[in-house]
This record gives C-alpha cells, structure tokens and sequence, in this order.
C-alpha cells in the first residue's frame, strides 16, 4: 500500500501568504509562449520564450520581472555557467538547406546581454560538471543529418567541436554528459527512407576515440516496435547513471558498461528525468509527474496538472520546479509530495524554532525543518543552518541566503561522512538554536 505524506509550509512573498502542499500554481508570467527555466540558487531564476520573452526572479519565483533582451526572436534555452555568467540562445530559424541560432551571454546575471556565437544546428542538451560545459546538436544541415557537440572551459568560454563523427557518422546527438573522465553521448541516425540506428557510448581521450556501448542494427522507422531510442543521459556518481528511453527508462550500476529497463510503464516515451540523488528523481510525461526514492524500482504519480509540462529543473531532492504550457510554474519545496495547491491566505508562524531532524538516527539522509516568524523577518536577511561534528568542526553549510518568514525544509545527506553524533544551527539574525543528530551506519 502506498503512504503520502503531506508537509504544509507557509511563506510570505510580497505581502501575500499562502500554504504549500507538495507544489504550489503561480500566476502567469506572460502571455507569450515560455519555453525554459533556469534557477541559479533557490531565489534567483530565469525563463525565457518567444517574442523576446526574457524574465527573472529575485524571489524563489513569487515575482517575475523583464529583462533587457538581446533581441525580439523567440528564445528557446536558457543555462547559467556559474551565479553571473549564463548562455540564451534563440530557436533554430531556416529550412531543410540549413538552421540556424544564436548563442547570447550574459556575465552580469543578465543585466545585459551580448552575442557569443552562431551555430547551424539545433541544441538538444547542455551539460556542466564545474569544470567544463557541453553542448549537443542534434538537426540537419545542407539537406544531412548535421549532429555535433561543442564544449568550453567554464573559466574561459571558448567553444571548440569534440570529433566523433569517424564513430557516430551522420547522427543526432541527443544527449551529453560526462562521469568519471568519460563523455557519454547518445545518438542516432536517421534517412529519408526512415531508416534509424540508435547508438550510445563515450570517449575518455576527447574524441581521439570512441567506445560504443550500443549500436544496433538499422531498422524502418517504427517498423519493429522493440526498437528503441535514447534521450536523456545522466550520472549521479561513477557507478550509477540513468537513461531516458523511448521503451522506458534505462539504468546502470557498474559506471555505464551495462544498462537494463527498470520502468517501461510509467516512464515510456519520455525524454526528461530529473535525478538529484541516487535514489531520488522525477520523470514527467504530458501533464503528469511522477517520483522514485528507490532508484526507480518504484514510481508513484504524485499528480496530473491541467496543462503540459515544458521543462523542469530541480536544485536539490526538496526545492524544484516546472515550467508549464500554459505560462505559470509550479514550485515544491518539499519534494513535490502529492497535491497542488494555489495561493491561499493562512497565518504565519509565530516563534523561532528549530526541529529535531527525521529519522534520527538516519543512514544517510535526514530532514531537517525550521521556522522563521514575521516578527523578525527584518533580520533573516542572513539565514545559516550549518552542520558541525562533534568536535565543533563545520561540516557541511545547509543554508546560507535571505529567507523571508516562513517554515523550511532541508535535505541533509551524509553520504561519506562517518558515523557518529553532529549537530545543527540554525541562525536567523540575533536568533540561533542548536540540535543533536546520530549518522549511524
């Protein structure tokens, strides 16, 4: 039997209050059609889309405002490098001899905005490991499958091509990511007699060489149902990675050299996963979400939204959010737990306080709440929640930014720390309490 817990939170946003029950409906922000969404931390956020549509946040996504667009062309990726530099690029515009983009940056977290590049390809993915970041191209070019990849330094944009073609010869790469100094791609190719190959691998040399983990035989189009294709690739450490699939989603435990179906019911024709742990991610399929804590053996629909999903992005297993068809977005702060609610007028909380972290003793993560009353909301501009060993040692810093009045939840995990006893502070201007907790392992 399935068990939902419901975690209300209250916050005040611009002289408003309102509950949070899993995710919360914000207004519309245009109505021009938005087509990305990019947050940098859990206040500032970005969405971009036709006609020029450029918006920011300030406020974790309670108000939007307009910012100085390079252009009047529909906008269709937004990305951030690191908290100032970001990457806007335009909607591919052409014909079958040939598409085209604009790529703009912005290093003053888009107060302005130059352009950077022009690229003859369609973006299907971007990929930043801290150090490096990547780009994937899928689309044609003078009448020919034309995939491609670019990646740069993060502390010196500068594009160059990874080569790959000698391997994936005329394909469409989908998909970029990189685990443990390999480059994985997932690709395929396509003619006009509908034939398909789909293919998957990496390169540990920057494309000196390739090695194929997938390669299958070429098929019409639709011809064999048990043909598949692949989307979204993604490591969450050097062992485990996922793989969106048009038959399910697809997962590896040894680091990418193998890869089994662990869903094809819920999780089929997808494109899109989110994972933020191991254990822990969203898959989002038209209008519908749904979540797995256990590695995607299980997954559980945790709602059906009136309107498509155009794309998500998560900050961690908490703090999320999906940028929908119809111009809103809708936000969770609690791991999207079951339920949408709007905006409703509800009292705040009325004492400081600090909770005692769920589960204790955990192995290896935990919950931790707090709150922050209205009466000193003129001294949470400074926000910490630091997590110290029991030599007073800090550990790990938890929050650490504005917060307005509200309760909050926070994911600690101690995923290679070592058993034994920690503690928590909260600090909120003059206001702090400290808590114990056992890591046991």
């Amino acid at each position: 039997m399935k068990k939902f817990i419901i975690i209300t939170v209250f916050i005040l946003q611009s002289g408003l209050s309102y509950s949070i029950q899993g995710w919360v409906e914000y207004p519309e922000i245009t109505s021009n059609r938005l087509r990305s969404i990019y947050f940098i931390d859990s206040n500032t956020g970005f969405v971009c889309g036709n006609n020029g549509a450029l918006f920011k946040t300030t406020d974790g996504a309670a108000n939007w405002f307009p910012l100085s667009n390079p252009s009047n062309l529909d906008f269709q990726n937004i990305y951030f490098i690191d908290d100032q530099r970001g990457l806007l690029t335009t909607v591919p515009e052409g014909s079958e001899a040939g598409y085209w983009f604009i790529v703009y940056m912005t290093t003053d977290q888009g107060a302005s905005w130059f352009p950077l590049k022009q690229f003859g390809n369609f973006i299907s993915d971007f990929y930043n490991d801290g150090n490096e970041f990547f780009l994937s191209f899928e689309g044609w070019y003078g009448f020919e499958t034309a995939g491609d990849i670019s990646y740069s330094q993060v502390n010196a944009v500068n594009f160059n091509s990874l080569p790959f073609f000698e391997y994936f010869r005329n394909s469409r790469v989908l998909s970029v990511c990189k685990s443990n100094d390999k480059i994985w791609i997932s690709a395929s190719f396509g003619d006009d007699a509908g034939t398909d190959v789909n293919r998957l691998g990496y390169t540990s040399n920057s494309g000196s060489s390739w090695n194929i983990i997938y390669n299958d035989s070429a098929v019409l189009w639709n011809a064999d149902p048990s043909h598949n294709r692949f989307y979204k690739i993604r490591f969450l450490n050097d062992s485990i990675g996922y793989l969106a699939s048009m038959l399910g989603l697809m997962k590896t435990v040894n680091g990418g050299n193998d890869w089994s179906f662990i869903d094809t019911t819920f999780t089929k024709n997808i494109r899109h996963h989110f994972f933020t742990t191991a254990d822990t991610g969203w898959v989002f399929k038209q209008n519908n979400i749904f979540k797995t804590t256990d590695g995607g053996n299980n997954f559980d629909l945790q709602f059906s939204y009136n309107s498509n999903f155009t794309q998500p992005f998560f900050l961690n297993s908490l703090t999320g959010y999906i940028l929908c068809a119809n111009g809103r977005i809708l936000k969770t702060i609690t791991g999207g737990l079951t339920g949408i609610y709007s905006n409703t007028n509800i009292s705040l909380p009325e004492i400081f306080s600090l909770s005692q972290n769920y589960p204790n003793p955990f192995n290896p993560s935990t919950l931790i709440r707090y709150s922050i009353p209205s009466d000193v909301r003129s001294q949470t501009s400074d926000v910490k929640l630091i997590v110290y060993n029991n030599l007073g040692k800090e550990i790990m810093t938890l929050v650490n930014e504005k917060q307005n009045a509200g309760s909050y939840a926070v994911d600690f995990n101690g995923d290679g720390l070592p058993s034994g006893v920690y503690f928590y502070k909260l600090e909120a201007g003059e206001l702090s309490e400290t808590k114990r907790m056992i890591l046991l392992k």
